[in-house]
Parts: C-alpha cells; sequence; structure tokens
C-alpha cells in the first residue's frame, strides 16, 4: 500500500510590488539600508509593535522594531496580527507549510501550529484569510534578513470579541511559555486612525498610553466600549493577557503618521509606532 504524502503548501507573496518591491534585489538593498539606519534604543526585545504599512509610509519604523531584537536567540518567531476583512471571531492558523518572499522562504513551525489548533475550537486553520491580509506579509523581509532561520508561527486574529481575545491569550500562554526565551512576538499594527485629524491622534495616544503600561485589560476595554481604534488591538490585549510579556518594559523607539505622504486633506490620517519589550533595560 503507498504512503499518503501530503503535497507542500505555499503562501506565495499577495503585496509584493505594492507595498514593498516584488525585484528581489532592490527589495534586498531596500531592507538592508533601512536596517542600517535604524538606531533602536533598546536590545533584545522578546516583543516588537511593528507597523504593516508599505515600506515608503512605515518602513523606517519597522526596522528600528526589528532591529532592537537582533541581540537575542530567536528561533521562533510568533506574528500576529488582526485580520482586516475579518467577518467571525476567529483565530486564523496556516494550512501552509513556507511562507515566500521575493528574497526567500520561510518555514512554518507545523508543530506549534497543531499544537495551537488544538487548543479550542476558536482555533481555525484556514489558508483563505492568509492569502488575503498583508499584515503579518509586510513583516517577512525583516524577519529574513534577521531570522532567516527561525520559525514562523503566523496568527490572524478576526472579529477581537472578548470570547476570541481570551482564546488566543490561553492558547498562547500554553504552547509558548516555555519558549519564550528563544521566542520573538511580532505584533503587527497601526496605532491609531481617523478621517479627522485630532482624533486620530487621540486615539493613537491612547492606544500607545495603554501599550506602554501593559494595560492588556484597558486596551480590551476599549475595545468593548467601541473607543478602541488600533487595528491590533485585539492582538496587543491577547499577548499581555497570556502572560508571555514577562518582566519586558516597553519602550517607545520612534512614532510618526502618514501626513508626509498624504495626496489630500481628505485621505485618512494613520499613526504608526515601533515599539520593543525588553527584560535588558
Amino acid at each position: 500500500m503507498k504512503e499518503f504524502i501530503r503535497p507542500v503548501k505555499v503562501r506565495d507573496a499577495t503585496v509584493a510590488g505594492i507595498f514593498y518591491p516584488d525585484d528581489p534585489s532592490e527589495l534586498e538593498s531596500r531592507i538592508g539600508s533601512l536596517l542600517a539606519s535604524a538606531r533602536p534604543s533598546v536590545a533584545k526585545a522578546s516583543c516588537i509593535l511593528s507597523p504593516h504599512a508599505g515600506l515608503d509610509y512605515s518602513g523606517d519604523l519597522s526596522a528600528l522594531a526589528w532591529k532592537s531584537a537582533v541581540g537575542r536567540k530567536v528561533d521562533t518567531v510568533l506574528a500576529l496580527s488582526p485580520y482586516h476583512g475579518a467577518d467571525r471571531d476567529l483565530v486564523y492558523l496556516p494550512e501552509s507549510d513556507y511562507f515566500d518572499i521575493p528574497t526567500g522562504r520561510l518555514v512554518v513551525d507545523g508543530d506549534a501550529v497543531e499544537e495551537l489548533r488544538d487548543r479550542g475550537t476558536l482555533m481555525s486553520v484556514n489558508d483563505i484569510p492568509h492569502l488575503e491580509e498583508h499584515g503579518i506579509e509586510l513583516q517577512l523581509p525583516f524577519m529574513h534578513a534577521l531570522f532567516p532561520d527561525a520559525r514562523l508561527v503566523p496568527l490572524l486574529l478576526g472579529v477581537p470579541s472578548r470570547a476570541v481575545v481570551g482564546a488566543l491569550a490561553a492558547a498562547l500562554a500554553a504552547v509558548f511559555s516555555g519558549r519564550r526565551d528563544t521566542t520573538l512576538v511580532v505584533l503587527s499594527s497601526d496605532i491609531g486612525s481617523s478621517a479627522d485629524d485630532a482624533e486620530a491622534g487621540r486615539l493613537a495616544q491612547r492606544f500607545l498610553d495603554l501599550l506602554l503600561a501593559s494595560d492588556g485589560d484597558a486596551i480590551l476595554g476599549d475595545l468593548d466600549g467601541g473607543t478602541g481604534r488600533a487595528c491590533g488591538s485585539g492582538i496587543a490585549s491577547a499577548f499581555f493577557a497570556s502572560g508571555l510579556a514577562g518582566e519586558a518594559v516597553p519602550a517607545l523607539l520612534g512614532r510618526h503618521d502618514s501626513s508626509a505622504s498624504r495626496e489630500s486633506g481628505e485621505e485618512r490620517l494613520v499613526h504608526y509606532a515601533a515599539v520593543a519589550l525588553s527584560d535588558d533595560r
């Protein structure tokens, strides 16, 4: 009897040539230049907040965030992103064995994905959300440049209900609490946006203040109250509730908004930041 061998699945890059260069040499040069210019005030970060706009908008901040982790050993990159097109409160795990970008291929940690899948009914193994969402893909050129041998665990959070945020927190604690020393957690998110510039600034500052205070409960409370507008509020709340932050202290590495790249004042203003959590301060 022939043994069944499951075909290898690859999540191809979907926003190359739109959010970042699709030419491998150009992308490698661009990421290298951004990282060379980055001077983070933190080393050995165990968790980073990194934006997921195009490189022209927030690549400088992503480089700051990622470079803050180069001083530690990283075997696993746990990448958390909101699923902007979600209509259900689920956590979406990948079916794919690899995530491709123009400069190379990153290996998915299949064992960790299986462990997470078994943590409850709110865990869904489905590649479609991963193909539709850019939040994790925008982090991968930096991961490939700095930690090419690390294994990737990409998770998308759907509608951030209190139930699914709690389920994600419990799953992260169960699977990664014993691997914290060699895991880099990446929270892919902006910090606030609005068509009204003053409101955008207020929302961004509120989320940033709570993040820097490690106050996941208040972040979740803002979500419940309808005032949490940062797209990554759910993943940030789940991260803090999981206990994976440990004694790490958050630090703001840099921030700016999209005003310099807006073509008109009618465009939504988006605020971005780079934040690092580190035990070594």
